[in-house]
């Protein structure tokens, strides 16, 4: 039996590392194991050792456990930011908010000369922008005619936003709407890949919160009333009150006024 058969016999009592007191600790078989990933230079070897030592579900961040983070901290820029710990939301902001400032049709005296596709292509590289920030897969942004009232939705399914056409004209009111729309939509994508695929936002209560909200009964109204709510199912009320809602508007809110100071 070579090394890394006796090793993976060994995994058990090392899967896992706890909560509490041994959370930044690993064992030495568990060193060894992720040494040898870590030798071989493998971002995707990496990454499914560290994911199975954690054994959690959804994974976290691979470089969440500070002790495993110094160990790939000189690798990290060879690793996909999708698998390491998002910037804070402070941070997410100011990124985001400097890079808008590079993005032609940001502005609205830029948006004023646009055509409705130029609108959209602009959006679409905020979209980008937002993704590669709070390190998660970019969305697939579209355009469709909502109606009055409709400003756009995530689909979770697609992995995609859409924005709606009628939104896209000239006036600031809906430039405004439509700015607001694409980083509101684009933080529910962030939530639903902390809570259905990687957490790597660092604070473990909004994930707790954002998944009670996406996943369970959160007000108890009816057995059938599980996850995400819209206001014709609770009210507009609870729907604003909802979790993921308030923190999407809050982070929507303050890039927007971030980018107003800077620009």
């Amino acid at each position: 039996m070579d090394g890394f058969e006796s090793m993976s016999e060994n995994l058990e009592q090392t899967k896992g590392y706890s909560e509490g007191a041994e959370m930044n600790r690993l064992s030495d078989v568990a060193n060894d194991y992720l040494n040898e990933a870590i030798e071989t230079r493998d971002p995707e070897m990496m990454v499914n050792r560290i994911d199975e030592l954690c054994d959690r579900i959804p994974p976290k961040a691979i470089d969440a456990n500070p002790e495993i983070g110094k160990k790939i901290e000189d690798l990290k820029e060879g690793i996909d930011k999708k698998y390491l710990e998002a910037p804070s939301n402070l941070e997410q902001v100011k990124q985001l908010s400097t890079h808008m400032l590079e993005i032609e049709g940001t502005r609205y005296e830029e948006w004023q000369r646009m055509t409705q596709q130029e609108r959209l292509d602009a959006m679409q590289k905020v979209e980008n922008a937002a993704a590669e920030v709070s390190h998660r897969p970019k969305c697939e942004v579209k355009g469709e005619s909502l109606g009055e009232g409709y400003y756009g939705y995530f689909d979770p399914i697609t992995k995609s936003i859409t924005l709606n056409t009628d939104y896209l004209d000239g006036s600031y009111e809906r430039y405004k709407d439509t700015l607001d729309t694409i980083i509101h939509e684009g933080r529910h994508a962030y939530q639903h890949y902390n809570v259905d695929e990687r957490q790597v936002h660092p604070s473990d209560g909004d994930c707790t919160n954002w998944s009670k909200n996406l996943h369970d009964n959160m007000w108890g109204l009816f057995p059938e009333n599980i996850g995400y709510q819209s206001p014709q199912e609770v009210g507009f009320e609870r729907y604003w009150m909802q979790p993921v809602e308030a923190d999407a508007r809050a982070f929507a809110e303050d890039v927007f006024n971030k980018f107003n100071q800077m620009a």
